[in-house]
């Protein structure tokens, strides 16, 4: 079989589904940046004694030790505690598998696709709403 064909918005001449995919990219990258930030805020002045037994306590939920994305604010307890296979051994945890970050990178990107999509449902009903509201004429803030 052959490529699948793009589906293109003729109008701005413009890939939707690539444009989409972009969008949940970056909205994904500020989500784990914003976790980051609001965790180390909140635990800046903990001791790694109390980050490791966050780590510890989700190791023994999972019964394996987690991926970094696989805990909230995952990206600052790696950054404050090093290096994640030497905390495993640490904690007397196997270390996480190499597959399971790209699972929990693909569920949190489902996650925010699915919210991204019930946003752009929730606008495009909002603009038909408006639209109706005004007789089938578009709003005068949008001319």
């Amino acid at each position: 079989m052959g490529k699948k064909k793009p589906n293109l918005n003729r109008a701005r001449n413009m890939d939707i589904d690539a444009w989409r995919e972009r969008q949940v990219s970056k909205r994904l990258k500020e989500r784990l940046a914003m976790q980051t930030r609001d965790f180390g805020e909140r635990h800046g002045a903990d001791t790694d004694e109390q980050l490791k037994e966050l780590v510890r306590r989700k190791a023994a939920a999972l019964r394996r030790m987690p991926h970094p994305l696989e805990l909230t604010g995952g990206i600052y307890l790696r950054r404050r505690l090093g290096d994640w296979n030497r905390l495993a051994k640490e904690l007397g945890v196997a270390p996480a598998s190499s597959g399971s970050g790209k699972q929990a990178y693909q569920r949190l990107r489902e996650k925010e696709a699915l919210l991204f999509k019930q946003e752009r449902k929730a606008i495009k009903d909002e603009k038909q709403n408006r639209t109706k509201k005004s007789g089938g004429k578009v709003p005068a803030e949008h001319i």
